[in-house]
């Protein structure tokens, strides 16, 4: 393993638990030393982008300038701050550049581990809570330093409070959760399986619980466990329970996040129905009236509609269009793995988790796409029933 492949490690831990650079710088110097050495290394070997990454790395970091450029010139940029840190988060797109030179399976171990570092993190901040007094308040209170990496909450879930703790980078921990299902057969699998399962239960958010729970579903149906008649069998009736509690929760009345998101919903719509936005959208950094906040937003939590609202119905589908195209692009290479299947129903997960955070358009959302264009491309040179690249030892990281 090169060392720059360690340092591929540090900025991804550094980006799971840092995003916004609360602590320190690093996450930004780590990706700017990587990009370089991505860049350099390409073009020493005379290894150069296909039509279609060249595309969607220039798509991505020109529209949020187009963005702002609309904003501008039809007087609605009023957040310069967000305008510019939409611009500076889409540029992690170009982590590509180094992701490329890595070796599949590295990279998934990368990921693997992080992905445990970081639920091993929440579960013992999260138990360390449970104890309450001096040690609750002290979490909270720092997690409330910045909303922006870690979250600590009482969310009303069918009836119960839950204190709930998450790291907004959280949702990166279902790839390690499918990874560590699929590929890793060591001892510690099934406690590694645990911790990353609970991680996100304890979340105190109701997407990521439902996540996980459908991600172990489909692996217990995967490894016909309790035989293929019972696995069916259960697999319908905890599909139609997740359904059900699904729709409860999304109709639960007086919880708030519900009644915030329908009222943001509403808002979302008024402002799109604005002439011209619809067709140019109102620009990045244009401010509406949320109605479940009370206030003007320059986004909310509905990344979406975000982009819809921002970019207009064309530009934002086409945008919108870019994050699932791995998942399209990998579709014909999926019968030569179940982990590669599984992993791309993951990224689906992700970005259906990411929809309804502020993920999508930052550091984490743009690292997450680099990674399945990635996988794209190795998964290409592969030939045809070759999983060499997919096929791992019982290690953690060599």
């Amino acid at each position: 393993m090169r060392i720059v492949d360690i340092i591929y490690f540090v900025f991804l831990l550094t980006l799971s638990l840092d995003p916004t650079g609360f602590h320190s710088r690093l996450k930004d110097l780590l990706f700017v030393v990587l990009v370089i050495y991505g860049v350099i290394y390409c073009m020493k070997r005379r290894q150069y982008l296909s039509g279609i990454n060249r595309v969607t790395l220039a798509s991505v970091i020109l529209i949020p300038i187009w963005g702002m450029f609309i904003a501008f010139i039809t007087d609605n940029l009023t957040d310069w701050g967000y305008a510019m840190s939409q611009v500076r988060s889409m540029l992690y797109i170009s982590i590509f550049f180094f992701m490329v030179t890595m070796k599949l399976d590295v990279l998934l171990k990368a990921i693997w581990v992080n992905g445990i570092i970081l639920a091993c993190v929440t579960l013992l901040l999260f138990f360390i809570s449970q104890l309450g007094g001096v040690f609750l308040e002290v979490i909270y209170d720092y997690c409330n330093a910045s909303g922006n990496f870690m979250m600590a909450y009482n969310r009303n879930f069918l009836g119960y409070t839950i204190n709930g703790l998450y790291f907004k980078a959280g949702s990166l921990i279902i790839f390690s959760f499918i990874y560590n299902l699929y590929q890793y057969q060591g001892r510690l699998k099934t406690i590694y399986s645990v911790i990353l399962f609970l991680s996100l239960m304890v979340a105190g958010s109701r997407t990521p619980m439902l996540v996980q729970l459908m991600i172990l579903l489909v692996y217990l149906y995967d490894r016909n466990i309790i035989g293929k008649f019972l696995t069916r069998v259960s697999a319908l009736v905890m599909f139609g329970g997740l359904i059900m509690v699904t729709y409860l929760l999304a109709t639960q009345e007086n919880e708030d996040s519900n009644e915030v998101k329908y009222e943001n919903y509403e808002s979302y719509i008024d402002d799109m129905s604005e002439k011209g936005h619809l067709i140019w959208g109102a620009g990045v950094g244009s401010e509406f009236y949320a109605k479940g906040r009370g206030y003007k937003l320059s986004y909310s939590e509905l990344s979406y509609l975000d982009i819809l609202r921002m970019y207009g119905i064309p530009v934002g589908l086409y945008l919108i269009y870019l994050f699932f195209a791995p998942y399209f692009g990998l579709w014909k290479y999926q019968n030569r793995s179940i982990f590669l299947k599984r992993f791309c129903l993951g990224y689906v997960l992700f970005l259906i988790l990411s929809g309804t955070n502020p993920l999508l358009l930052g550091s984490i959302g743009l690292t997450a796409l680099s990674m399945f264009m990635v996988i794209v491309n190795k998964a290409g040179d592969m030939g045809e029933g070759e999983e060499d690249g997919l096929i791992v030892d019982h290690c953690l990281l060599r």
